[in-house]
């Protein structure tokens, strides 16, 4: 073996440790997978609510997330993105996919959002799909990063 094999090596071997630490490092609590699921109601929530009213749940959406990242950062050292090349994508998809369903399935089908009780059995599916689906997020982020796939 050459002294370059030997120091790429090396460097890889590095590489791969460091992802295993990252791995076993970033477990996030329970809160945090069901504030996904909160964010998601809350913009299901707002598409239904007057401008006024609308405005202030996205301020509220914002809000929210700068406090996770801020948390995160102050927790771990650093944010991680779902947006993460390797298989968190489909997650992510299927995340966009649920709630983009769930917003038109009220916004046409149900005529009084607010009032109706089908709105509150969407809203309650899309906080339990959401908060698994970032359980799962975690899950397969982890297994790529111990994984090398990341």
């Amino acid at each position: 073996m050459t002294e370059f094999d030997t120091n790429a090596k090396a460097a890889l071997d590095a590489v791969n440790s460091s992802q295993a630490r990252l791995a076993e490092r970033m477990r996030w609590p329970l809160w945090r997978h069901a504030a996904s699921g909160v964010l998601m109601v809350l913009l299901l929530a707002g598409i239904t609510l007057p401008s006024g009213a609308s405005i202030a749940v996205s301020g509220l959406v914002l809000l929210l997330v700068f406090a996770i990242v801020r948390d995160d950062k102050k927790r771990y050292g650093m944010f991680v993105s779902g947006y993460q090349k390797g298989r968190t994508g489909w997650i992510i998809a299927i995340q966009i996919a649920i709630t983009l369903g769930a917003m038109f399935y009220v916004l046409n089908h149900i005529a009084d959002p607010l009032g109706s009780p089908v709105f509150y059995v969407v809203a309650a599916a899309l906080f339990v799909g959401s908060t698994a689906l970032s359980y799962a997020w975690e899950v397969v982020y982890r297994a790529d990063l111990t994984g090398g796939r990341a």
